[in-house]
């Protein structure tokens, strides 16, 4: 099997998973020293793909305000 099978193969195994789940996975992927690109991506595509079949999407706007960036972005005075 080649590097792109098996991680096209793991994809499909990860979408399989509940929403929750992924996420919580993601969270520990990313924190993790010894992981791999390709499991950043897969655990991240995964998420995105379920949420969007869940329907849980955002607006660009809507993620400029959470993550307080672009014309939401506050500016501080000392």
């Amino acid at each position: 099997m080649t590097y792109v099978e098996e991680n096209r193969r793991k994809l499909e195994e990860l979408k399989k998973l509940p929403y929750e789940e992924l996420c919580k996975m993601e969270k520990e992927i990313i924190n993790a020293p010894n992981s791999t690109r390709a499991d950043i991506v897969n655990i991240c595509v995964a998420r995105g793909e379920k949420g969007i079949e869940l329907g849980l999407t955002y607006t660009i706007d809507e993620i400029e305000r959470e993550l307080n960036i672009g014309k939401y972005k506050t500016r501080i005075r000392c």
